[in-house]
């Protein structure tokens, strides 16, 4: 039986006491409920920050850049080499993270930066959060993303979170009843995530096809 095309959500802080895991949870629904409505038609993995296959830590290997990495099986390090076959298998990305200090944070930073013929020609939606709606950041990273040669969903989506949800002590909390303030960004999700799942549906058939005329 084949796969099913696996969708990663990677989540951009690793901050503890923060709203990322919650917002995760909160878009990792949505995704599941969009793309797998009638039949389970794409693989959701939440990507942890602080776990593996997640290459937490800076990149330290200078001997060659990513760029010049053949495969999977020439990095270094083991990590690389496991976080490199993970987003080898992946056929799209989703992104959510929080705006710090008009940018991205370190670790997404990081997670990109150690790989780059892996990302190339994925697509990928993103969504930011934050006071403003994590605006700048959006136009940060979607230069990266560029960069990296993905293709960045048209549309991005910016969650503006209430004053008591940033310097206050509310929180989006995982595993709780999403607060209301959420609702209104719940359409832009699906419209992202429906665009999303044709470029996956198209790469996936464009793969068979090339499978089909293979010579022996």
């Amino acid at each position: 039986m084949q796969a099913l095309p696996r969708l990663a959500l990677l989540v951009g802080s690793s901050r503890h006491g923060g709203n990322g895991a919650g917002l995760a949870e909160w878009l990792s629904s949505l995704l599941e409920r969009r793309l797998n409505t009638l039949r389970k038609a794409v693989e959701i993995v939440v990507v942890d920050p602080t776990k593996p296959p997640h290459p937490v830590g800076p990149v330290v290997d200078g001997s060659k850049v990513p760029a010049q990495i053949p495969d999977s099986s020439s990095y270094s390090s083991l990590v690389i080499r496991h976080w490199s076959e993970f987003v080898s298998s992946c056929s799209a990305f989703a992104i959510i993270t929080p705006e710090y200090n008009a940018g991205y944070p370190g670790e997404l930073k990081n997670s990109l930066d150690h790989l780059y013929r892996e990302w190339s020609g994925k697509p990928v939606m993103l969504v930011t959060y934050g006071g403003g709606g994590g605006l700048r950041c959006s136009a940060a990273l979607q230069t990266v993303l560029q960069g990296l040669k993905m293709h960045v969903v048209e549309s991005p989506v910016g969650i503006t979170l209430p004053k008591q949800f940033t310097g206050g002590p509310e929180r989006v909390q995982p595993g709780h009843v999403y607060p209301e303030f959420l609702s209104p960004y719940e359409e832009l999700i699906n419209k992202a995530a429906d665009t999303l799942k044709d470029k996956i549906l198209v790469d996936v058939k464009s793969a068979e096809v090339k499978d089909v005329v293979r010579p022996n």
